[in-house]
């Protein structure tokens, strides 16, 4: 499933939860609207909207109801959602700036950012807000909340985000998330003829009808695949809608707390990558921070496989071999773009039923996971009998150096020089009689293997197009011992 950010679950789920239950009002009437509403000067209300000009119009209702139910103004118009590279040219938080010292809590996406940082609430929170403000973000009036978990919404044309700034006791770090919905306004999604909206913001938007669950789900399913949108998943009684970028989570309950009526709540997210769902899913999976779909299927391990052939493929991707690959009881097939992006398809059986994984991940990401591998085999290198001779390793065009480990040493080099000091590395190592192949040209990163008796030394030249440039050495029955010249 989509995994939400925890200040969007939090809200979005009381508001959700105290209308449907019907807490703290009568069930005559729709909840109040929440005070973030309230305090919204009226040109700012791009929350409060009518449902859309491409649904069915709602009934009419007595004039005391729809004086009730929150206010109602011209139909939204429908935009088309956006794609990864319309929503990236807009906002990559990928390439968000970071305060000093912040530490990654998840993978940055380009629609995912979550970290930790020591520092004053107010000073980090005005530092991204700055920051947005920058790059053409506008601060939606009446969206700023105060004390420990602040943060305010943000718009940018026809897209919205949310950043949410917490701090839940003066000696903790301060946690930042940035949650962006995407440019579909959820007021200009279809609902069934009848349905009476309740409530509306950019990130969620909750209507009322008399119709049963069953039949209200029915509908807004074949609402959502006429207007283009493709199924991508479910979790309960919440259906997910994927149309290019954008993802909307379709929850159709019983309200308790509006008379029985049944509930219709819309809210969206912006993904960060296109990867189609397989039509024969079953509890289909996406989570944007990893990137990673999992899901069960009747299918054969083999239809799973081609149908991700013939759909990749038009997306750029190229399987690496013809079958998968064998691991004890896991098949892989690996998908590769010029670039080095790679997904990976991995399919087993699971209890009758084939258990599918698809991860992506970026090229700055297999670099590291070279890294991570080649780091294990100078790990497993040290039980080995007789010396581990040391290496001086020159690192003077280096910004910054990091050696966790005898065996690896770890270099942050100024962008676009990782080639030239791996290079100088390599050259260094070849004079002391280690010999070894240069590797090809390569967009983002390349490794050079060399070897001596039976010791081995490889060198990762990484450039990064969003990330910091490196250039790491690491050795299996040798030890280095970082120096200036």
């Amino acid at each position: 499933m989509q995994v939400f950010r925890l200040s969007l679950i939090v809200e979005i789920g009381l508001l959700s939860s105290l209308i449907i239950a019907g807490s703290g009002c009568s069930n005559a009437s729709p909840a109040k609207a929440p005070p973030q509403a309230e305090t919204q000067n009226n040109s700012d209300k791009e929350a409060e909207t009518a449902a859309a000009s491409t649904t069915e119009p709602a009934a009419a209702q007595p004039a005391d109801q729809a004086a009730a139910n929150t206010e109602v103004k011209a139909p939204v118009k429908p935009v088309t959602p956006a794609t990864v590279a319309e929503a990236e040219k807009v906002l990559d938080l990928e390439t968000f700036p970071l305060p000093a010292g912040t530490k990654m809590q998840s993978p940055r996406r380009m629609a995912a950012l979550s970290y930790s940082v020591d520092g004053p609430l107010k000073d980090i929170l005005d530092f991204n807000v700055q920051e947005l403000t920058k790059r053409g973000w506008k601060e939606v009036a009446g969206t700023r909340r105060e004390g420990p978990y602040t943060g305010a919404d943000f718009t940018n044309g026809d897209f919205h985000l949310n950043l949410s700034v917490m701090q839940p006791a003066p000696n903790m770090p301060v946690s930042v998330t940035f949650a962006r919905y995407g440019n579909v306004a959820l007021t200009s999604l279809p609902v069934p003829a009848g349905a009476k909206q309740l409530y509306a913001f950019p990130a969620t938007v909750m209507y009322t009808t008399e119709a049963p669950v069953e039949k209200t789900t029915e509908q807004c399913r074949d609402l959502m695949l006429k207007a283009g949108w493709t199924p991508y998943g479910s979790a309960g009684t919440t259906a997910y809608y994927r149309q290019n970028a954008v993802l909307v989570l379709a929850n159709v309950m019983s309200a308790p707390g509006q008379g029985g009526k049944t509930a219709i709540t819309y809210t969206s997210n912006l993904l960060s990558l296109d990867l189609p769902a397989f039509p024969e899913a079953i509890d289909f999976r996406y989570t944007d921070m990893t990137t990673e779909i999992s899901f069960d299927t009747n299918a054969s391990p083999r239809e799973v496989t081609d149908f991700y052939r013939k759909e990749l493929a038009s997306a750029g991707w190229k399987a690496t071999t013809d079958e998968p690959v064998a691991i004890e009881w896991k098949k892989l097939t690996i998908f590769r773009k010029p670039d080095q992006e790679m997904i990976t398809v991995t399919t087993s059986d699971f209890e009758g039923r084939t258990r599918v994984r698809i991860d992506y991940q970026t090229a700055a990401e297999v670099a590291e996971e070279e890294l991570r591998a080649y780091m294990e085999a100078g790990r497993k290198a040290t039980y080995r009998k007789g010396e581990k001779p040391e290496i001086k390793l020159v690192t003077a065009d280096s910004l910054a150096v990091q050696q966790d480990q005898p065996y690896t040493v770890k270099m942050q080099v100024k962008r676009g020089t990782a080639n030239a000091v791996a290079t100088a590395v390599v050259e260094a190592l070849t004079a002391a009689g280690w010999s070894g192949k240069t590797p090809a040209d390569a967009p983002v990163f390349r490794t050079w293997m060399l070897q001596k008796g039976e010791a081995q030394i490889w060198v990762i030249a990484t450039e990064p197009t969003k990330a910091d440039s490196w250039v790491a050495v690491i050795g299996a029955g040798v030890t280095f011992k970082p120096s200036q010249p």
